[in-house]
């Protein structure tokens, strides 16, 4: 179980890395211990995530039944937490940067807790408010989040701004195949209204 003074240690300390505060490294557990219990933070995420997966369904149909979509997403949200870090491991190896590997995926790992709130509250609004305008603001959450990501990437792993550009831009890129090939599995498509 992770304490609340653990909660609020490793988000306060992504939160300083994606404003560009190195005083962020020194709060961040990089221990072994630490790295593995920052990934309970996705356990944390779930009911917002599960939350945000609700909402999108509403507006979808799919020809997969609900037990299949329940198995589906609950993977995808497994690979959604592991795939980057694992490909970060071995892209750090050659970019001389194994031993920072530790930092950036604790720090990934608890900026993923105000990062998904923050998109789901706003896209939830936008949806309520204005549902034609969810995609185009949607790329620019992905657009934000991206650059956010960016940001602890080049701090955690002492990179020059493209090369963490480029990781960052990486893991959007995974996550948005990662979505569709679930949409295909599942058969997804919009609700005609």
């Amino acid at each position: 179980m992770l304490s609340l003074n653990e909660i609020a240690r490793g988000i306060g300390a992504s939160v300083r890395l994606m404003k560009g505060d190195l005083s962020g490294l020194a709060l961040l557990d990089r221990s072994r211990e630490g790295f593995w219990r920052s990934f309970r933070a996705a356990a944390l995420l779930a009911p917002v995530y599960a939350f945000y997966l609700l909402s999108r369904y509403v507006e979808m149909m799919s020809t997969a039944s609900d037990l299949k979509i329940a198995l589906v997403e609950g993977l995808r949200y497994s690979i959604e937490w592991t795939l980057f870090p694992v490909i970060l491991l071995e892209l750090s190896r050659p970019l001389g940067r194994a031993s920072r590997y530790t930092a950036a995926v604790v720090a990934l790992n608890w900026a993923n807790v105000p990062l998904l709130i923050a998109a789901v509250a706003v896209m939830s609004m936008i949806r309520l408010i204005a549902p034609p305008l969810a995609d185009p603001l949607g790329l620019v959450v992905d657009a934000a989040t991206t650059v956010l990501v960016a940001r602890i990437l080049k701090h955690t792993l002492d990179l020059p701004w493209t090369a963490a550009a480029g990781l960052a831009v990486l893991n959007l890129w995974l996550s948005l195949t990662l979505s569709f090939a679930v949409a295909d599995i599942l058969g997804l498509r919009p609700v005609q209204g």
